[in-house]
């Protein structure tokens, strides 16, 4: 028996309503859900025979691909976590997932296992090459594998940035994948003829939810690694996409003039459906996709990891509600509350809060953290909600924008960025003796990072940046470079203002900014 809500009733079922239809291709590479099953159901096995048991926490760094796929169905279905690390990440964010999840092991790919090895020597690696079954070559029937979750049983720590210090781990339910699938997959209409362009990466929830869709519903992944426009058009065209999921970075990728010499001559009326979180969406962005794709609808969607999915922009409304991030998703709540807990009313501003299926179950090994964040309401009692810590106005007939955020997060081409963890890398370059990272508005990736440093005398530029190359994840490298004798501090608490160095910067004239990495 596979209870109702979990991954294992995902999987088993697909395979049961779906059978020999094509469920992921990965470029010449393909695999039937009957055959996805029994290649994540070989492998788990591998898992219980190398000791992985029930809650064990197993990470996953490994490039998008049918092994990676494998891999996270496998870790679920042996009633373990996955814990995915993203390829990109450097040794200090590696080592702190690592040890704060106290993974009991990671699947890795050859070109990562001596990074992950320096990073964690204590923590055993698996090759992929050597445990993931091929659905190709997986044995037919079920392999004797644990089934005891239910839908409330961790299945997943993603880990995400906070406003403070390191990345902080959300801890995501059965569940909560089953819900999020689910309620996307209605209102996004996805169905068992289509075929999902998967260019994002699965190392997140937002590019997750993507194979949990294609699970329940039956439509077909494909995958893809953006590199070049070109060869992505060439895909949609090639493998007939239906719906393309985003987010504003590729966007901006997919139609940069330095990339894209000409504008695609591909027969790209098959995509009926783009879907796009992670950040702002500029007029520019939208008439882009509407003139490449002319047959698709397009969905502005908002969300955060501790609540998947919150809210989605109808494709009717886009010219009439331009810069609402629309209203809440089927079977979601969103409150916009004040300080003391009211509901503010419309054109004030107030902290969105989330109630639904899909809120998290707090940050692991976190409990002040979660404490602050994962609340209840005296009108909902019993019940936990999240608060997101944007500020958001609501209009008269409930459409939502968003404001800013609470706390300094920094939300560029996707990620949250925490200033903090910017910092910390930087005045470890000589002659640095203080600095502050901080976010201005660009509409194509959300917000540009500018870090800036109080020194005697201007550190040597060319250097400085090679430097934050090599210590920091390519998303986390400041794109501007600021030298100043010293920064404003707070009166209370010596602290470094960091509005105040953001309000000055963002009062500057475009001559007296800052230095800007050159493209």
């Amino acid at each position: 028996m596979h209870h109702l809500f979990t991954v294992h009733a995902l999987v088993h079922d697909a395979a049961d309503r779906f059978g020999e239809a094509t469920a992921v291709t990965d470029g010449p590479r393909s695999s039937s859900f009957t055959g996805l099953r029994d290649a994540a159901l070989a492998t788990a096995a591998v898992l219980e025979s190398k000791g992985i048991t029930r809650g064990d926490r197993v990470g996953i760094c490994l490039e998008k691909s049918m092994d990676q796929v494998v891999a996270i169905l496998a870790v679920l279905l042996a009633d373990a976590v996955i814990v995915p690390i993203l390829p990109g990440l450097k040794h200090d964010n590696i080592a702190h997932i690592a040890a704060d999840s106290g993974m009991r092991a990671a699947v890795v790919d050859g070109t990562r296992a001596n990074e992950l090895r320096d990073a964690a020597p204590s923590l055993p690696l698996l090759l992929a090459s050597d445990i993931c079954v091929s659905p190709t070559s997986a044995p037919p029937g079920a392999a004797t594998v644990p089934r005891r979750a239910i839908g409330h049983d961790l299945a997943g720590i993603i880990y995400s940035s906070g406003s403070t210090g390191r990345p902080k781990g959300i801890m995501i339910t059965h569940r909560n994948l089953w819900d999020g699938a689910r309620v996307t997959a209605r209102y996004l209409g996805t169905r068992q003829d289509d075929r999902i362009g998967c260019v994002l990466s699965l190392n997140f929830d937002y590019g997750l939810n993507q194979l949990w869709q294609a699970l329940l519903t039956g439509a077909r992944l494909c995958l893809h690694q953006l590199m070049f426009p070109a060869d992505l058009f060439s895909f949609l065209a090639a493998e007939q996409i239906t719906v393309l999921p985003v987010m504003p970075v590729i966007v901006t990728r997919m139609f940069d003039a330095r990339l894209l010499r000409r504008w695609p001559e591909y027969d790209l009326s098959a995509v009926r459906c783009i879907s796009s979180s992670g950040g702002a969406v500029s007029n520019r962005m939208i008439e882009n996709l509407t003139r490449a794709f002319p047959a698709a609808r397009v969905f502005l969607m908002y969300g955060l990891t501790e609540a998947f999915r919150s809210t989605y922009l109808p494709p009717e409304q886009l010219a009439r509600r331009q810069g609402s991030i629309g209203r809440a998703i089927p079977d979601v709540e969103i409150l916009v509350l004040d300080h003391a807990g009211r509901e503010v009313q419309p054109g004030e501003p107030g902290e969105l809060v989330h109630r639904g299926g899909c809120v998290a179950k707090g940050y692991w090994n976190a409990p002040g953290e979660t404490a602050r964040r994962f609340r209840s309401l005296p009108q909902f009692p019993g019940e936990t909600v999240v608060f997101s810590g944007d500020i958001v106005t609501r209009d008269e007939e409930g459409y939502l924008y968003f404001v800013g955020r609470r706390d300094s997060m920094i939300k560029t081409s996707g990620f949250r960025v925490s200033p903090t963890e910017v910092e910390d890398i930087a005045v470890r370059f000589p002659g640095i003796d203080l600095c502050v990272a901080v976010g201005l508005p660009n509409v194509e990736i959300g917000e540009d990072i500018v870090l800036v440093y109080a020194a005697a005398r201007p550190v040597a530029e060319a250097d400085f940046r090679r430097f934050l190359k090599d210590e920091l994840p390519g998303h986390m490298v400041p794109r501007f470079l600021l030298h100043q004798t010293s920064l404003p501090t707070t009166g209370n608490e010596g602290k470094v203002d960091r509005r105040s160095v953001r309000d000055a910067l963002l009062e500057q004239s475009p001559g007296d900014g800052p230095s800007e990495e050159p493209q």
